[in-house]
């Protein structure tokens, strides 16, 4: 078997499928650096995959190494997002559930199972999501039971009142930082950004691998060099981007808030720039931010290469609700629709350059704005034309 695609970083968070774009600028020696050395990368955990492939979980450097003789077949999800609880206090205006702060907590045995359900499946990686994750009082024995079923484990916090000595073990820590001083408040209702950067610092103190989570919004776009340089001068060795979605609180105001055009056509130019900003920070995009890439004109075969995915929902990716319910995303609810593994069949994405990887864009957005989830992505440039 030979190498047919690397995906670095330790992916995804609770709310997305994590690209990290920094192999975007790479030279092509160093490209090919990587992809030689990544079959001998050693290996956490492996599964078979269909076509006679297999997949690799690589701890150093964080990566997913997929081997075949023909491109990746999923035979089932390699990556989880895991719903812990639904409590959390926070007012944040652009939380995809409902949570509040009575909210349940999924019993620790419960969470127990599906974990073990979720690697005898072939699962590689779970993100523990919320609510707000922290506030689950059993969390260090969740952590545990990921590790001992074989995942490496991410989660994602706000930041506000979590203790990082109960998050050990963890593969990676994202804190949510939408801007800073009132641009934070904006964002997310209350004055948060000192409570987030002081669990940056105080996780990355104790080991930890820690990331931030930054939802791009017409304002946090505006601010976005200085959040980064907030981020990193914590600790932050990750800056994850992700594009507003039209779901949960976000559907009243989305229409105001979400990026104008100008901005959309930006974003690969402003992250180049970050990259050249911060060498040695890993810049990621999510799923739903992978058409501007396209729009952009990044090279399509550098993108499969590297495993900078769109909507891949239902099939290397699932969501797995308090319920148990599964869905395709975070931002979609279930069942997974096996149509989804086909991607937008409609033109102009069905002869798109970029179709393999991005497979339409956002579901989520475009069944807000157009009612059809299997829709080209119609805030996507080359859609929008």
């Amino acid at each position: 078997m030979r190498v047919r695609r690397v995906r670095l970083g330790f992916m995804p968070n609770c709310s997305s499928l994590g690209n990290v774009l920094n192999v975007l600028v790479w030279t092509q020696a160093t490209a090919a650096a990587v992809w030689v050395a990544s079959e001998w990368w050693e290996a956490r955990r492996r599964r078979a995959d269909g076509g006679g492939g297999e997949t690799r979980r690589v701890d150093s450097p964080p990566a997913v190494v997929q081997l075949g003789d023909a491109p990746p077949v999923p035979t089932g999800p390699t990556e989880a997002h895991l719903q812990v609880t639904r409590s959390c206090a926070l007012p944040c205006p652009s939380c995809h559930v409902d949570p509040h702060a009575e909210g349940a907590h999924v019993p620790v045995e419960v969470l127990e199972q599906r974990l073990r359900a979720l690697a005898d499946e072939g699962v590689l990686h779970v993100a523990l999501g919320g609510g707000e994750p922290t506030r689950h009082p059993e969390l260090p024995r969740v952590v545990a039971a990921a590790r001992a079923a074989g995942l490496s484990v991410g989660l994602t916090t706000a930041g506000a009142g979590a203790d990082p000595a109960r998050l050990d073990g963890l593969d990676q820590l994202n804190v949510s930082l939408d801007g800073l001083g009132e641009g934070y408040r904006q964002a997310r209702g209350y004055a948060g950004d000192a409570a987030a950067l002081a669990t940056i610092r105080a996780a990355s103190g104790r080991g930890l691998r820690v990331g931030v989570n930054i939802v791009l919004d017409r304002d946090a776009f505006a601010s976005l060099e200085a959040t980064v340089d907030a981020a990193v001068a914590a600790g932050a060795r990750d800056v994850q981007l992700l594009r507003l979605k039209p779901v949960g609180r976000a559907r009243d105001t989305y229409l105001e808030r979400r990026l104008d055009p100008a901005q959309a056509t930006r974003i690969w130019e402003v992250v180049q720039g970050l990259i050249a900003r911060h060498p040695g920070v890993d810049f990621r995009a999510d799923c739903a931010l992978v058409p501007f890439l396209a729009a952009a004109g990044v090279d399509p075969a550098r993108m499969e290469q590297f495993g900078v995915l769109g909507c891949h929902g239902g099939d290397w990716l699932v969501s797995v609700g308090l319920d148990g319910e599964r869905s395709p995303c975070s931002f979609v609810p279930g069942p997974v629709d096996p149509a989804w593994r086909a991607g937008v069949p409609a033109e102009p994405c069905a002869s798109c350059a970029w179709a393999a990887s991005c497979r339409g864009g956002c579901h989520a957005v475009a069944g807000f704005l157009t009612g059809a989830p299997l829709a080209p992505d119609p805030e996507c440039p080359i859609v929008a034309g």
